[in-house]
């Protein structure tokens, strides 16, 4: 059987330096998503968006292994937020954030394959979230970005530096700000969870 680990097959894209900002160029890459608005701490749809996600996503893992003795890590949970249609993130504005919930799937799953997992998974158990899954391409282009070390709250010096470093460079953000979640929050302790950051740019 073939066992993939899509996060070391994608390098430096998802493995990050702490305290460090990098230039990476991110390719065309298939998704489940889902997008919502609403502060991501007291929203229940995004919530529900995690449950759908993770419950297709592991639908297909298995339909995969036992279909077609493939196998994969299911990727972290990924976020682009943005306050409008402009890009622009307001920190302070959480309850008027847009956002969109990924999971990063293997190039072989298909619309198809997602239509039966998300119709299998939904027999199951109630998932409010799967009204609105979506399967979809994405390439975010050139982007920099870094890892945060430490709460979700505490993200705040991480973001302003990236874009300190992202004006120095010469450059200026040309898309929604992007955060992987690389750490389980129910079993990691605050100061130890890590947040990939990423923020799509332009020459300025």
């Amino acid at each position: 059987m073939e066992k993939r680990d899509l996060a070391k097959e994608l390098g430096e894209l998802y493995s990050p330096p702490k305290d460090r900002f990098v230039l990476v160029d991110v390719p065309e890459l298939s998704f489940l998503m889902v997008d919502g608005t609403g502060s991501p701490e007291t929203s229940p749809a995004f919530q529900e968006a995690i449950g759908a996600l993770y419950s297709v996503a592991y639908t297909l893992k298995f339909t995969f292994k036992k279909e077609h003795e493939l196998d994969w890590k299911v990727m972290p949970l990924e976020g682009l937020f943005s306050t409008d249609e402009s890009g622009r993130l307001d920190l302070d504005g959480k309850g008027e954030w847009r956002w969109t919930l990924m999971l990063l799937q293997p190039d072989s799953v298909t619309k198809e394959d997602v239509a039966r997992a998300a119709e299998t998974a939904g027999r199951k158990k109630p998932l409010p979230g799967l009204k609105g899954l979506r399967f979809a391409r994405f390439r975010e282009g050139l982007s920099v970005q870094t890892l945060h070390v430490g709460p979700y709250a505490g993200e705040r010096p991480t973001i302003e530096g990236l874009h300190a470093f992202i004006a120095e460079e010469g450059y200026q953000a040309a898309g929604r700000h992007h955060e992987i979640y690389q750490s389980d929050p129910t079993r990691t302790k605050p100061e130890r969870l890590r947040t990939l950051i990423r923020q799509p740019v332009k020459k300025a």
